[in-house]
């Protein structure tokens, strides 16, 4: 299939799914997933074949964690960070102290990673997006320096034990959400993982070699990405080809599984109710993926919110 007209299917089917869920059409939603998933996941597997198909070796040299980079990317560099990610990048410094955190910048990426020009240059004309290329950053950085990947909008709110890092693959794992029918979750081929915060103890790891050489042959070929869920395709044909990686994912202890919660309460006020469900989620979990786009609000009916409680001091359990 033509690439323009593939991606164009995929935008509007993912606009149109996203219409569906906000007025709780969640079966058309889930329908038009895998309606994308079946014209896409051929496309990509046939230009992957050959790295699909390649035997991964898992012998690779485990790493102590401390020794290895957590990377934190925001394009325009640490000075024009909004205030939610301030506090995310602030909470990552805080909660894992005795990491590096290597902030990513258009201008220093190629000191960490060997990104090649013909994608940095998608980047600058916008062929590729910002959000795009940080799924081929994630892959190049981690497969040539191992370490921790940490989304922007990743909060922190517990220290996190070393021993979580000393895995050959972490990640969130069992993810479920408040929005259980959210369409975003209806056709995410990784199936519960998430990939914000995932990271591994050795360098060339097997998952990361796949998506670095991948990416690197899919752009030197095609001019843009095919789906905004590029990334989550790749990770459910990599496993449909590897059963080793498969088995790593899915016999990972359950932990974080409601990573998504917290975006959900900001808005809520801090009644008693609201409390006792914050307390409950911050016991629970410690890895919350959150966003600058949205608007948050300090109060409600002249109640104090959630945010205001992020944006004035620490959350507690």
């Amino acid at each position: 299939m033509n690439l323009y007209k593939l991606k164009k299917i995929n935008h509007y089917s993912l606009i149109l799914s996203k219409c569906f869920y906000k007025v709780g059409w969640y079966t058309p939603g889930r329908w038009l997933g895998y309606f994308r998933q079946k014209r896409t996941l051929p496309f990509l597997e046939k230009i992957g074949q050959e790295l699909l198909d390649k035997e991964y070796s898992y012998e690779g040299r485990a790493l102590d964690s401390k020794n290895l980079p957590i990377f934190f990317m925001w394009f325009q560099g640490e000075n024009n960070l909004p205030v939610v990610i301030q506090k995310c990048l602030e909470s990552i410094r805080k909660n894992i102290p005795d990491r590096k955190v290597i902030i990513i910048t258009r201008e220093n990426i190629n000191q960490y990673a060997d990104i090649p020009d013909y994608i940095l240059q998608k980047v600058d004309d916008g062929s590729i997006t910002k959000t795009f290329f940080s799924d081929i950053a994630r892959a190049a950085l981690l497969y040539k320096n191992g370490g921790t990947w940490a989304d922007a909008a990743i909060y922190l709110t517990k220290k996190i034990p070393s021993d979580y890092f000393d895995k050959q693959y972490y990640c969130p794992a069992g993810i479920i959400s408040e929005h259980k029918k959210d369409f975003r979750y209806l056709f995410n081929g990784t199936k519960g993982w998430n990939v914000s915060f995932q990271g591994t103890n050795q360098k060339g790891f097997p998952l990361y070699d796949f998506l670095y050489h991948f990416y690197c042959k899919y752009f030197s070929e095609y001019p843009t990405h095919a789906d905004y869920f590029m990334n989550d395709y790749m990770m459910s044909l990599f496993c449909k080809h590897n059963k080793t990686f498969w088995n790593i994912l899915n016999n990972q202890e359950t932990n974080n599984e409601r990573e998504f919660d917290l975006a959900l309460m900001m808005n809520k006020r801090l009644n008693k109710s609201n409390e006792t469900r914050l307390h409950r989620l911050l016991n629970n979990t410690f890895i919350h993926k959150l966003t600058y786009r949205k608007n948050w609000k300090t109060e409600i009916n002249n109640s104090k919110t959630v945010y205001s409680l992020f944006l004035t001091s620490d959350f507690k359990e």
